[in-house]
């Protein structure tokens, strides 16, 4: 996604648009972290997409500041010499949205470690209410692409049944959780944080939308459903709309 900023205006609207979307007349690229920070979530125009996901903006905003870092691999975060490739403001900025984890970089932004735990709370708040957005939509997009409300309902019971084992306990004639397995809701799962087997160590709502080769939903995830949808519409395209909400990127 890219920003775009009215020219020559003193508040000028914004336009947030795909990369592939070819330049809006009158508006220019926001191409510095300052600018990307300051209207990435200040969408005036009423009449173009929106940047709706708060988390996504954060990602992209993370990718400016890594890349101006000079961040190639993980240690290169904490290293202070690529911090101090920022300027003040926008070390503010990698801090705000957490995507720095060396407490001496907060502690030069704010020297107040209490300060930093408030905000570190409050930004877990912000992405759980994110996520459980992202969970309302998903099963939006179940109710929208299926043929029968009764077979988006059965779908939706499927995504609301795991364990958060490592080894889930699934009864190969009905592609069920055993009664005796310990079961916590899928969503559930990843407002909390958690998405996928690679990335956190336990099989997850990606996992299941994907039907990833290798976890538990291999044979029994998303993709092997059979029930009929509507027109237009196959387990395939409707997995990638789920999984571009998960990326914030619908």
């Amino acid at each position: 996604m890219k920003i775009y900023i009215e020219d020559g205006q003193a508040n000028p609207a914004v336009q947030v648009l795909p990369d592939a979307d070819p330049a809006p007349s009158g508006y220019t690229l926001a191409t510095t972290i300052e600018d990307f920070n300051k209207y990435g979530l200040d969408t005036t125009s009423e009449d173009c997409p929106t940047w709706t996901d708060k988390l996504c903006f954060r990602n992209q905003l993370k990718i400016m500041i890594y890349t101006k870092m000079g961040v190639v691999v993980p240690a290169d975060v904490d290293d202070p010499a690529k911090w101090n490739l920022l300027n003040a403001a926008e070390k503010k900025i990698a801090c705000d949205y957490f995507v720095v984890g060396n407490e001496a970089f907060f502690l030069e932004v704010n020297n107040d470690s209490r300060y930093w735990i408030i905000a570190a709370g409050n930004y877990r708040k912000w992405t759980q209410s994110v996520r459980s957005e992202r969970t309302d939509l998903c099963e939006a997009v179940v109710f929208m692409r299926m043929l029968n409300i009764a077979d988006a309902k059965l779908i939706l019971s499927d995504m609301n049944q795991i364990t958060k084992d490592t080894v889930l306990d699934i009864d190969g004639a009905t592609n069920k959780l055993n009664s005796n397995a310990p079961v916590k809701r899928l969503n559930s799962m990843y407002v909390e944080g958690l998405e996928d087997e690679a990335s956190d160590g336990v099989a997850a709502i990606r996992d299941w939308i994907q039907s990833t080769v290798g976890t538990p939903f291999e044979n029994n995830g998303f993709m092997q459903l059979t029930y009929p949808f509507q027109a237009g519409h196959t387990p395939q395209t409707v997995a990638d709309e789920l999984v571009s909400i998960l990326d914030g990127t619908f």
